[in-house]
């Protein structure tokens, strides 16, 4: 596979990020994790806006690349011949120059892409983990940064514990996202997902799935969740770019996942589509 690097496509074996690129130093770098169907960017657009959001937080230069961005992704898509696929870009503030927090550094932009690695089965198992054990970047607007640590060791832990994800709990027992997704429960008819004001990510496929149980006529609340309520939903389950909706289960809990399937149809069905719009 091409990887575009900086302004040049190398084999995925001989891409190179600088040792002085201050993303690679600090951690000082924003990405995206965008679905290629049928060769079409799932809601480049939103990707995008999110992206350009995350710049504006850390002061962040790049107009210029945002804009280059939607022609680099056709020309990788084209290079590589990729069908179906998780595109990743990332842009990091570039080489220092200068102090690593008053940098004269350019912004440096990299694509690579991976394949889609569809759950067999489900429902998979979650672990509720406390996020003052970790060192986890929560503030808002939450943005998706490339300092992943305490998102990484909890996926570790959740894994070695034999669950599929971590569910994180704040400080003030409230649920606020997963280690790389964001989280749902369904209650009656109501579809509740951790408000933003918690340092939640806005995931694109979040907010797909909204729009998709509104047009199923359920009621969706961005709301505060307290740990010791999820024992009494109906249903839960995670999303992201990568396994769109996936029920989810933990000690004590049972469900027959009646409106998560369907959601999950549907977001499936706007995948195969090559669509990005809800209709």
């Amino acid at each position: 596979m091409l990887i575009y690097a900086d302004g040049s496509w190398v084999d995925a074996s001989e891409a190179v990020v600088p040792f002085n690129d201050q993303g690679f130093l600090y951690g000082d770098s924003l990405f995206e994790t965008i679905r290629i169907n049928q060769g079409n960017p799932f809601r480049l657009e939103k990707h995008l806006e999110r992206m350009h959001s995350g710049m504006d937080t850390i002061h962040m230069e790049g107009e210029s690349l945002l804009k280059d961005i939607p022609h680099i992704l056709e020309t990788f898509i084209a290079r590589n011949d990729v069908d179906n696929a998780l595109t990743r870009i990332i842009i990091t503030r570039g080489v220092s120059r200068g102090s690593p927090w008053s940098t004269l550094s350019t912004p440096s932009l990299y694509l690579s892409a991976r394949p889609i690695n569809e759950v067999g089965e489900w429902p998979v198992k979650v672990v509720f983990l406390e996020e003052k054990n970790y060192p986890i970047l929560r503030f808002h607007p939450a943005i998706k940064s490339g300092n992943y640590l305490g998102n990484m060791l909890a996926k570790k832990d959740a894994e070695d514990a034999g669950a599929f994800e971590p569910v994180f709990v704040n400080r003030d027992g409230y649920v606020t996202e997963c280690a790389i997704r964001n989280i749902f429960f369904i209650k009656d008819d109501f579809l509740l997902t951790p408000a933003l004001e918690l340092g939640v990510l806005p995931g694109v496929i979040r907010d797909t799935i909204m729009e998709l149980a509104k047009r199923r006529g359920l009621k969706v609340r961005e709301t505060l969740i307290i740990q010791d309520d999820v024992q009494e939903m109906d249903e839960a389950f995670i999303s992201s770019t990568g396994v769109g909706v996936l029920p989810v289960t933990w000690e004590g809990f049972t469900s027959t996942y009646q409106h998560s399937k369907k959601l999950r149809t549907d977001l499936t069905k706007l995948f195969e589509s090559g669509e990005s719009h809800v209709s």
